[in-house]
């Protein structure tokens, strides 16, 4: 049932389009519910301060322009002043121009000139590479900048150059980016816009969002706001925290009306991981595989539980890296000795200079001896082959630690063990209060590995006070020790679930 005549369905943006590429239900809660939403939290916050930034650095890629700085609640404003500026030919770009047609609206990140009359249209991605996902995004300015009468003569998508190396000093776009041509791309998919936007406008047009079931559309190509709202209507132990769980088997199960996993028949046939989820949730007691004791007795002392914390940032914060490079400035370590004791080290990097080679040194000497190293997913040793790379005179040293024994101790949880509490998930953050919930991160600071890479940051810029430094890196301390000593906590868990 619609109901709202069509001069009152809400205007569609480039967000709002793509939104509804991934999901109409996410449209219309974007227009009509956008409480229901999460905020961001302190990561993506980051990850759209990282876009920002690299789109005013863009702008240098063409030089001399204008920019709109009308905000976005303000549209009308913006588009005016872009139509002011389009007639002065002496202005060779603009920035975030604004345009409205045909009930969409939309900020274009690049307006050049390429002649009197045609123009350049640039969309810049914090990326390292043109996307699928990113096409739609140009294809729909494209699409209402031609509508208002502008000739595009080419489009552009402007991306961080992979091979940059960050020589010190200002961003040079020229270096940092490379603009990908891609206007036969884009004005293939701009032919296919009108049916889209005439479906969400159907959508728009209804009296309750459509009713669409969360799966993987949920989190691709980006995380949906609305994914908690949404898996609230689901039905105890979804079939959506099944881990694992191929299209082919979800579509099956749905098209059977299995949601629950407590519904799952006995015919339908599950991997090892799979029935081991389901008969915990069935019995309520954690499932254990055979071969879980063995696993853990290849843990010998002097065992060293180890965490990194990294920094990647879309900008280079230190001459020599390139753009996301991973570049790790603090370690925790537990330590299981021969006697049964345990005791905790650490490392945080101070002030500005590249944190590499200190990190490296001090973690080289704190795990000499070590019969077997610890750690949750692989990350660490890929660090440390990183730095191989990167710092010749520990290459060797670094070499002969990679060969010490290492434990995954994600892979040991994911092969032989499961809680009804991981929900699916097999993260660290999911299985430490499964398994010890006295023990959460709820009472830190810093929660994530992209919050305490923010947090570093800030400790070591000049303008950061004292305190504030202090404050940051007590809390990063916390965090990082908290990862390392769950890892003890979820193995002393497992065995006294063996007993």
């Amino acid at each position: 049932m619609l109901h709202m005549a069509d001069d009152a369905i809400p205007l569609l943006s480039k967000s709002r389009f793509t939104s509804g590429l991934q999901c109409l239900r996410k449209l219309y809660l974007s227009c009509f519910q956008p409480g229901l939403g999460t905020p961001p939290d302190a990561a993506l916050q980051a990850v759209f301060d990282a876009g920002a930034a690299v789109g005013e650095i863009a702008r240098d890629l063409r030089s001399g322009g204008v920019l709109i700085d009308d905000p976005y609640d303000r549209h009308d404003d913006a588009v005016e002043r872009t139509r002011k500026l389009l007639a002065e030919k002496d202005i060779p770009s603009i920035y975030e121009a604004g345009f409205t047609e045909d009930g969409v609206r939309i900020r274009a990140d690049i307006l050049a000139r390429t002649s009197e009359s045609s123009w350049e249209l640039i969309e810049v991605k914090s990326s390292t590479s043109a996307k699928e996902e990113h096409i739609p995004d140009a294809a729909v300015q494209l699409m209402v900048i031609e509508q208002a009468g502008l000739t595009i003569e080419r489009v552009g998508l402007a991306h961080i150059d992979r091979d940059y190396v960050y020589p010190g000093g200002k961003y040079e776009a020229d270096q940092l980016l490379t603009v990908e041509d891609i206007t036969d791309v884009a004005r293939s998919y701009a032919e296919t816009i009108g049916g889209k936007l005439a479906l969400m406008r159907v959508a728009l047009a209804g009296d309750e969002p459509p009713d669409i079931a969360i799966g993987p559309h949920c989190h691709r190509p980006y995380e949906c706001q609305f994914f908690a709202h949404c898996r609230a209507r689901e039905p105890d132990w979804s079939i959506e925290e099944l881990p694992g769980l191929s299209a082919k088997r979800r579509k099956q199960l749905r098209d059977a009306d299995v949601r629950s996993i407590l519904d799952i028949p006995d015919e339908i046939q599950l991997s090892a991981t799979q029935d081991r989820a389901r008969q915990a949730i069935v019995t309520g007691e954690p499932q254990l595989g055979v071969n879980l004791e063995a696993e853990l007795n290849k843990i010998e002392a002097p065992a060293h539980f180890i965490d990194f914390e990294t920094l990647g940032p879309a900008l280079p914060v230190f001459p020599g890296t390139r753009p996301f490079e991973a570049v790790p400035f603090q370690w925790s370590d537990h330590v299981l000795h021969q006697n049964g004791d345990m005791t905790h080290s650490e490392f945080l990097a101070d002030g500005s200079d590249d944190p590499r080679a200190a990190f490296s040194e001090s973690l080289l000497s704190q795990l000499q001896g070590a019969a077997t190293v610890v750690v949750y997913s692989g990350y660490e040793e890929l660090c440390l082959r990183g730095l191989q790379a990167v710092l010749p005179d520990q290459r060797l040293a670094l070499e002969k630690l990679l060969n010490v024994r290492w434990v995954d101790l994600l892979k040991i949880v994911r092969g032989h063990f499961y809680h009804r509490d991981f929900r699916g998930s097999f993260s660290l953050k999911s299985v430490l209060p499964a398994l010890a919930p006295d023990v959460t991160y709820e009472d830190l600071e810093i929660r994530g590995g992209m919050v305490a890479s923010n947090a570093y940051l800030e400790s070591i810029r000049p303008e950061t006070s004292a305190g504030q430094r202090r404050k940051l890196r007590k809390d990063l301390l916390a965090y990082c020790a908290r990862d390392t000593k769950a890892m003890l906590l979820i193995i002393d868990a497992m065995r006294g679930s063996s007993a």
